[in-house]
């Protein structure tokens, strides 16, 4: 996990929603602010695959410590959620309405349970990829000062 990237992505989140924020206020329609809220939930869905990738990915490398990965994701989880909470009261107030919204979290809700589980698996996937190597690599070079071992013995 990189806190680049983390960073990065509350700051496509927070660009997006101030998009979004002053279109609205400047008398445009929120159904031309589509993109930018598009961004925004791109940018938010991302933290959630870099937390599922801390959570199941490999342990080896990380770089940080666990308890600043856990502070720098929660954080921006959280920021994340106010400024989602700002856009559904603008969405409901100027757009399509409460029934529109719930419907769009309805349906995003199913998108993120499969990109979620997509993340995971490619998470799972390196960490088997990653501890693999380092156990073939373990058993090679073991293998490899035994046999060493068997000939300076046996001359």
């Amino acid at each position: 996990m990189d806190p680049v990237t983390i960073a990065a992505c509350i700051s496509g989140a927070s660009r997006a929603y101030n998009m979004v924020a002053k279109a609205v206020n400047a008398g445009r329609e929120i159904e031309d602010t589509a993109q930018y809220i598009g961004k925004f939930f791109d940018s938010k869905e991302k933290i959630l695959e870099i937390e599922k990738e801390n959570q199941y990915g490999p342990k080896f490398l990380r770089g940080s410590s666990v308890e600043a990965q856990a502070l720098e994701i929660q954080m921006a989880k959280h920021k994340t959620q106010q400024m989602e909470a700002q856009l559904r009261e603008i969405i409901v107030l100027y757009g399509p309405g409460e029934a529109f919204y719930n419907e769009m979290m309805k349906t995003r809700r199913t998108i993120r349970a499969q990109r979620l589980a997509a993340a995971e698996a490619r998470a799972k996937q390196k960490r088997l990829i990653i501890d693999g190597t380092l156990i073939l690599l373990m058993t090679g070079g073991t293998m490899g000062v035994i046999f060493w071992m068997i000939s300076l013995v046996a001359i």
